[in-house]
């Protein structure tokens, strides 16, 4: 029985090709599904160092309970000789945030961890319309104190 196989070659092209599209679809929010921002934390600490205690305590007590409840975040731990610990998040928008949490108490890792988690992954940025719109008004705002004129009801029935 003979079987069909490919030329190494296409096959070849075949995979970079699915590899191209694969990297070019973004996951979005829609209509039906939702996409979590966050997509990966890495808790990075030294071993020996004084300013890791508070992370590794942080590790050993309630890191597991947080990656139960949170399955859809890749939590990775990763030892980082000589260095402070850090607390990195990658976002499905390609950006990244570092947090540095050498000073933080055992109770304020946790908060580190959910403002991390919570966040867009989008840089902050200040607003300075009240209104953002895609279409914006010539009149602007409709105000009903700016009018001159006050109508009534019975005056537009006749």
């Amino acid at each position: 029985m003979a079987t069909f196989r490919l030329p190494n070659v296409l096959n070849d092209v075949i995979r970079a090709h699915q590899d191209q599209f694969v990297r070019t679809v973004k996951p979005k929010n829609g209509v039906g599904a939702f996409v979590f921002p966050c997509r990966k934390l890495v808790f990075n600490y030294c071993e020996r160092s004084g300013s890791s205690k508070t992370m590794m305590e942080y590790l050993q007590k309630q890191a597991v309970k947080f990656s139960q409840e949170n399955p859809q975040i890749e939590v990775i731990v990763q030892p980082r000789p000589s260095r402070h610990p850090i607390i990195r998040a990658f976002y499905t928008n390609g950006q990244q945030k570092t947090k540095c949490v050498r000073k933080c108490s055992v109770e304020e890792i946790p908060e580190v961890v959910k403002s991390l988690r919570d966040h867009s992954g989008n840089k902050l940025r200040k607003w300075n319309r009240y209104v953002i719109s895609d279409t914006p008004s010539v009149r602007g705002i409709y105000s009903p104190f700016h009018v001159s004129e006050v109508h009534k009801i019975s005056d537009l029935k006749k």
